[in-house]
């Protein structure tokens, strides 16, 4: 498949297509292009919020937070819910997925609102990825698993911004 065919497929996941989500996560060269894609996402965040500084660093920040998430996804749905699959399995569809970010292009709004709308239809379609992708594991079982790295994300947020106060009221920068 090409580039664009990959987009396509990852429109049909938007779409929340069953058979696109199944094709692509047996798809062993298509986790070039669903980095790609992801990539892309990260830089329409940077070019929406009127930062070309950060189309770069959106890019990867993104690309590594896709991984972790991807990752934490896959550890819970195999190492708590018995699922049966591949990391790489999982990766392509979700990745391919993430076509929806690109709606962060659009300036103010984008990096805003569309991109938090977005992201709340990431979460639909992981679920829906890890329910087709893993053998064994029911809805049910997809949505606690991609509840794990939420809540994980939502502790660490807590506790950065808890450090990051402390630190700023510690050196003066904030009065206490």
């Amino acid at each position: 498949m090409s580039f664009v065919d990959y987009i396509k497929k990852g429109w049909e996941v938007i779409q929340l297509k069953t058979d696109a989500v199944k094709e692509l996560a047996a798809d062993e060269k298509g986790i070039g292009p669903a980095i790609g894609i992801l990539a892309i996402a990260g830089a329409c965040a940077g070019i929406g919020a009127l930062n070309f500084v950060m189309v770069i660093g959106f890019a990867i920040g993104w690309l590594i937070w896709g991984f972790v998430f991807v990752a934490i996804t896959h550890f819970a749905a195999t190492t708590f819910f018995g699922g049966k699959g591949k990391l790489t399995s999982l990766v392509v569809p979700v990745f391919c997925g993430s076509l929806v970010l690109w709606v962060s292009i659009v300036p103010v709004l984008g990096p805003m609102f569309l991109s938090f709308l977005a992201s709340l239809w990431m979460l639909v379609i992981t679920v829906v990825c890890v329910e087709n992708v893993y053998e064994g594991v029911d809805r049910g079982k997809a949505i606690a698993s991609v509840a794990i790295p939420v809540v994980l994300s939502l502790i660490l947020g807590v506790i950065l911004a808890v450090v990051g106060v402390g630190l700023l009221a510690a050196t003066g920068a904030i009065a206490n």
